[in-house]
């Protein structure tokens, strides 16, 4: 099949999984597949009851698992392309950890927490927020400043690994109700996202994606090497402030929503490269969109499926709780990709 049919078909695919998961995120019985139709075509179901559960219960999480599969797939591919490193992701050039980091502060530390208080419930959000302002400037000086991408990753993962170690140290010092609160965000869940977060998440998302199609020549350039770019006139330095300042952008803005959700920027491209079987980025990142959001929205509905039998791992009395889609992600697609490996497709190049 040529690239545009597998294309097509995950098209096809990204469309149907987030209705299939509005009918299969809850109770088949309580909400029906007839509901569902009824509330798409016409906006309401009929029972207030049922709208209620549809609107502000099941469509965010979905809407959110979608955004974040189409972007966070994509900032992880643009990264691996300027660093040419398969591992190269928002989570391991410590884009994230400038999130987590400033998130810890205000968790652990009392005058922060306060100084955050203004916002509410959404002190949190604010927190990430300014981590990943935090970690796009820092990415980018460090850019700057700099010669070759390899140093910057370098540079990078050990400031992650610092900014690792400063968390441990909060910790170690910390109350275990701010522990349990902390331990929530890293792990990744869409629980928390509302209707009202959407706007923002998509206006955000929708930055992302025009920046990253105005980066498309620049990606195939690099894919030789930056001195073979530099040679057809590319701005290296231009190019790669740019492609750090979009990872980092809709890193900061969706981390904070739904916590550390690190794989889909390592898996998806990873799974893009064998089945579109280019790196060419025309095909590449529309093929690492959509299956961004099929592995985010399928592990979504995994999540809600199955849940995790705490009175027999801790021996407490407590009901099961839903597996964080954080972990399901993270589970399922470090055995497709050891899978992978085990099968020969360990030989994937960043080149055409």
């Amino acid at each position: 099949m040529n690239r545009v049919g597998i294309l097509s078909i995950l098209f096809v695919l990204s469309l149907i999984l987030p209705f299939t998961a509005l009918y299969l995120a809850g109770d088949t019985h309580l909400i029906t597949l007839k509901d569902i139709v009824d509330f798409l075509l016409t906006g309401t179901t009929g029972d207030k009851f049922k709208d209620i559960i549809i609107k502000d219960i099941r469509l965010p999480p979905i809407i959110g698992a979608v955004l974040i599969g189409l972007t966070l797939s994509v900032a992880g591919l643009m990264l691996q392309t300027l660093f040419r490193n398969l591992l190269a992701s928002p989570y391991t050039t410590g884009i994230s950890s400038g999130v987590l980091m400033v998130v810890a502060l205000v968790i652990f530390v009392d005058s922060l927490s306060h100084l955050f208080e203004i916002f509410g419930e959404k002190s949190i959000l604010v927190a990430g927020w300014c981590g990943g302002i935090f970690s796009m400037i820092l990415l980018i000086i460090i850019a700057l400043r700099v010669r070759e991408a390899n140093g910057v990753i370098i540079v990078a993962l050990l400031l992650s690994y610092f900014f690792m170690g400063l968390r441990a140290y909060l910790i170690a010092n910390a109350e275990e109700l701010k522990i349990q609160e902390y331990w929530g965000f890293t792990v990744g869940s869409l629980s928390k996202i509302t209707l009202g977060d959407i706007i923002p998440m998509t206006i955000c998302s929708i930055i992302f994606i025009i920046g990253v199609m105005f980066l498309i020549k620049s990606l195939n350039a690099l894919l030789f090497g930056e001195q073979y770019a530099k040679s057809f006139g590319l701005d290296i330095k231009k190019t790669r402030i740019l492609i750090l300042f979009f990872a980092s952008f809709i890193t900061g803005a969706i981390i904070p929503y739904v916590g550390l959700i690190a794989f889909i920027g390592i898996i998806a491209p990873y799974l893009a490269r064998p089945l579109i079987k280019t790196s060419d980025h025309r095909y590449l990142v529309p093929a690492t969109m959509f299956l961004g959001v099929i592995l985010m929205v399928s592990c979504h509905i995994l999540s809600l499926k199955y849940y995790l039998p705490i009175h027999y791992i801790y021996g407490i009395n407590r009901p099961a709780s839903p597996l964080p889609i954080g972990a399901v992600l993270d589970i399922l697609g470090g055995l497709l990709v050891v899978y992978l490996v085990y099968k020969g497709e360990k030989k994937i190049k960043l080149d055409y």
